[in-house]
Order: C-alpha cells, then sequence, then structure tokens
C-alpha cells in the first residue's frame, strides 16, 4: 500500500483541471480574432462593391441607390451574425472633388488635436488658407461628385465569454470607409 502523500495518480486530472480554462480561453480568442479579421475584409470588399454599384447607377434616384447599396451589403455579411437589437448603419458625405474629402495636413504644434490659426499646414490648392473637408449637401451625390461611404457593422461575438476579456460585451463594432468618384455623366 502506498502512502498518500506519495500518491500521484491522481496530479495529471488536477493540473489538467487547472490549465483548461486558460487554454479554451486562448483557442476561443484566436478563433474571435480570426473570425473577425475575416469579418472586416469581408466587410471590407462589400462596402467597395457595393459603393461600385451605387456610382454605376446614377440614373436611379438616392433612395433606390441607398437601398441597392445595403442590399448588397446584407447579402455579403449574411454569415455574420449582428449583434442583439443592432443594425448595420451606412454614413454617406459628398464632396465636389477628391481634394475636399480630405483636410489639408498640419503640424499639430501645441497637441489639441484640431488645426489652430499660425499652425503650419500643406496648401494644396494653394488658396493660401487651411482648408477642412467641405461636405456638400446631398446623401450621395450627383454626377461626377466624391462619394465617402463609412458602413459600420455590429458584429456578434461568436464566443460571449471572450468578450469579457477583450472588454466588450457581444458586440464588436466593424467600421470601414471607402471614398469613390460617381460617374461624370448620366446617360439618358
Amino acid at each position: 500500500m502506498r502512502p498518500v502523500l506519495r500518491d500521484a495518480r491522481g496530479v495529471t486530472v488536477v493540473e489538467f483541471a487547472i490549465i483548461l480554462p486558460a487554454m479554451l480561453t486562448l483557442i476561443c480568442g484566436t478563433i474571435e480574432m480570426g473570425h473577425m479579421i475575416l469579418a472586416r475584409q469581408v466587410l471590407e470588399g462589400a462596402v467597395v462593391d457595393a459603393a461600385r454599384k451605387a456610382t454605376a447607377s446614377l440614373e436611379t434616384d438616392e433612395t433606390r441607390r441607398r437601398d441597392i447599396m445595403t442590399a448588397s451589403i446584407t447579402r455579403s455579411m449574411a454569415a455574420f451574425a449582428t449583434a442583439p437589437g443592432q443594425t448595420m448603419e451606412i454614413q454617406t458625405k459628398v464632396y465636389a472633388d477628391f481634394s475636399s474629402a480630405y483636410p489639408e495636413t498640419y503640424t499639430d504644434q501645441n497637441g489639441n488635436g484640431r488645426y489652430d490659426a499660425g499652425e503650419p499646414y500643406v496648401d494644396r490648392n494653394r488658396n493660401g488658407k487651411w482648408d477642412d473637408t467641405t461636405a456638400k449637401t446631398g446623401a450621395l451625390g450627383g454626377p461626377g461628385d466624391v462619394v465617402s461611404y463609412t458602413v459600420r457593422f455590429p458584429k456578434r461575438l461568436l464566443f460571449g465569454f471572450v468578450g469579457r476579456f477583450i472588454g466588450r460585451s457581444v458586440t464588436l463594432p466593424l467600421s470601414v470607409t471607402t471614398v469613390v468618384r460617381n460617374e461624370a455623366v448620366v446617360r439618358g
């Protein structure tokens, strides 16, 4: 008969029980990360494709073009569940040209995160003043306009408990932006 202090028959089970939660968390976290990267790539491709479809159909009104874009992205993202009670959002901004879609770069000397008079900047359009983005009215613009599409997709996590480790509940917000120019001419 072996003494109880030297009996090592149950050590492996105890060690496995201690390591199992950490191991499962790492495995599930890795799967979650891969799924998030895949979802982000699919969303990026879906937004670019939907923006192309929206700009290629300027003969239709803005409401119908938005519906085409929403349906295209929804179809592409069908394999990825949205978080409960949340929906995908599409935000658009219309600009006259590409140079007005991006602010002129500047050196933030005082570190306040915005341009202040006197800070050096790159005067791209050579008008002698710093220019921020200057959006036009309208949701999807007209012929020749530049449109910025930003899509926010609230992806549901595969493993809810992983969300506690990354500081999220069951939602992983994905956001993608693309900027395209509408056709310059509407065929009639």
